[in-house]
């Protein structure tokens, strides 16, 4: 049984990956009943973390130049941003996260990599100051990026980023682990190829699985929500915790 703050934590991430749920759905996927996630949802709208929808509620992005302090999203996006200098240029995964990055980015400016058609539409419509470039390729539908040998061989050529920012939807101590083929090779050409590596990693990735893995690089820095689990050490690794999704307190220690 979850309690609520790994509840909300689920919900939060569900919606970064899927846009919009339905009540009933997650009240399925979490063994709660229909009024807890009423409640879920509500108190996450006065967050401002997500809208609610007949039936459901969809995910909305922070607006750039707000006040998005209390989102746990944006906390996560703030500390990795603290990483990035102006000029840099960053390979983003291709994860709704990643715009949430962008927009703790503020006007610091930065060149934008990334072979994500969503992330594209988006960033397109994002009035901050940055260049935007597209890698390019053909479409995979299966996850969603484009592809080709020629994109890929930019990143070690004239696209060679200075930041990879990752998002993977499962982390262990030694792997970080992607469900689609593709994107694991993107990602592990992005850390072969960029001067540093920042895993932006929620809470839930922690405790997942998925199928294609490849080693962390050397010098890495892992921001996550909460602290990490017994155990997940390496001796090359920057470990930021930084609140829980309740009590929005800054992290300073490990409990292990």
């Amino acid at each position: 049984m979850y309690v609520a703050q790994e509840r909300r934590a689920y919900i939060l991430r569900i919606l970064q990956q899927r846009g919009s749920i339905r009540s009933s759905a997650l009240a399925r996927e979490l063994g709660v009943t229909d009024e807890t996630i009423r409640t879920d949802l509500v108190d996450m709208q006065a967050q401002g973390l997500l809208q609610r929808v007949h039936g459901g509620a969809r995910y909305i992005l922070p607006t750039p130049g707000s006040d998005s302090s209390p989102r746990p999203d944006c906390q996560l996006a703030a500390l990795a941003a603290q990483h990035i200098e102006p000029g840099m240029s960053i390979y983003l995964d291709s994860d709704p996260l990643a715009l949430v990055f962008v927009s703790q980015l503020g006007e610091k400016p930065c060149t934008l990599l990334t072979n994500s058609p969503e992330l594209l539409t988006t960033l397109c419509a994002t009035p901050l100051p940055h260049r935007i470039i597209c890698l390019g390729g053909e479409l995979d539908k299966d996850c969603g990026v484009l592809d080709s040998q020629a994109a890929l061989d930019s990143l070690s050529g004239g696209h060679r980023p200075d930041a990879a920012l990752l998002i993977p939807p499962a982390l262990r101590s030694d792997v970080a682990a992607y469900r689609h083929p593709l994107r694991t090779t993107w990602a592990r050409t992005a850390t072969e190829t960029a001067g540093k590596t920042i895993l932006m990693v929620p809470a839930l990735a922690l405790q997942a699985h998925a199928p294609h893995i490849f080693p962390l690089p050397g010098g890495c820095t892992i921001i996550t929500e909460n602290n990490l689990p017994p155990g997940f050490t390496h001796p090359r690794l920057e470990l930021i915790p930084y609140i829980s999704a309740e009590d929005l307190q800054q992290n300073t220690g490990f409990d292990y």
